[in-house]
């Protein structure tokens, strides 16, 4: 009896490399962190003048003392629409008109 052995040598490797490729562990993955519920934003009632005049500075950002409306929109606090805010209706947003918002 002449048997030719070499289809079972393949089969046998198949199956062993089918058997190591199962037993592989997944990748671990890191449990997601736990959420921490955002900061309440401070009422706008609770601003200091300080904290008013620092915002509007950070968003001034070509610092020419008005804020356009893209400018408006990096304010931390917006106690209103800008064209509420802007009442001159000039377009840009001055100091005294944020500022003054907030006492309304």
């Amino acid at each position: 009896m002449n048997t030719d052995v070499r289809p079972l040598l393949v089969i046998a490797a198949l199956l062993a490399g089918s058997a190591a490729a199962q037993s592989v562990a997944p990748p671990v993955v890191p449990p997601a962190p736990a959420v921490q519920p955002a900061a309440q934003p401070i009422p706008a009632a609770r601003w200091t003048l300080a904290q008013l005049r620092q915002a509007y500075e950070l968003a001034d950002t070509d610092s020419d003392g008005r804020l356009s409306r893209a400018e408006a929109q990096r304010l931390a606090i917006m106690p209103r629409s800008f064209e509420d805010l802007d009442q001159n209706k000039d377009g840009v947003l001055e100091r005294a008109e944020y500022e003054g918002s907030i006492a309304k």
